[in-house]
């Protein structure tokens, strides 16, 4: 960062490429349209060039690209409101380890993912972006609360109030027992 700092376009490059699949990521949850996401994470990084100056070193490099991106994804939500939160991936039936899920366990486990999309769905903005911060992106909630620009007090209070919600949803739903090893 400091390299870039001075002026060495290469160096920020090197920067931009090493989190670009991040932001892309985090982008992509927010806005489940790939092309879109695509488009927005090329955007964050122009605009963290642009404001390159305005980096003052109090949160890592990797937080103040985020809150970047989060603003432009807020921004493109506001402006675009078909865009609502959609978690969609299956990457979660990926993770979960069953030699061969009879056809009941795999609409048990697209049920649960579908019931946590919804829960998400649900959610008030701050709420839905806390937790997805924390839990999904894998954030710090200090972190977190850097790139949104909140207390870290607030951060934590954001993220149990989202899970307890997602919970008592599952809990209603009757699915709770999914989450359990």
């Amino acid at each position: 960062m400091v390299a870039a700092l001075a002026g060495d376009t290469a160096a920020f490059g090197a920067m931009a490429e090493r989190l670009y699949t991040r932001v892309y990521r985090f982008i992509l949850r927010n806005i489940p349209h790939p092309d879109e996401a695509e488009d927005l994470t090329q955007d964050t990084f122009l605009e963290a060039y642009r404001k390159l100056s305005s980096f003052q070193g109090a949160s890592k490099v990797s937080t103040w690209i985020m809150g970047i991106a989060l603003n432009i994804a807020r921004n493109h939500r506001t402006r675009a409101p078909r865009h609502r939160y959609q978690w969609t991936s299956d990457e979660v039936l990926e993770t979960i380890a069953h030699a061969s899920p009879t056809p009941y366990e795999s609409a048990e486990v697209a049920a649960f993912a579908q019931s946590v999309s919804d829960g998400l769905e649900s959610l008030s903005e701050d709420l839905r972006e806390a937790v997805t911060l924390v839990s999904l992106e894998g954030l710090s909630y200090e972190d977190a609360a850097a790139a949104t620009g909140i207390p870290v007090g607030t951060m934590k209070t954001r993220v149990f109030r989202a899970r307890r919600i997602l919970r008592e949803n599952l809990e209603k739903e009757g699915k709770l027992h999914l989450l359990e090893p």
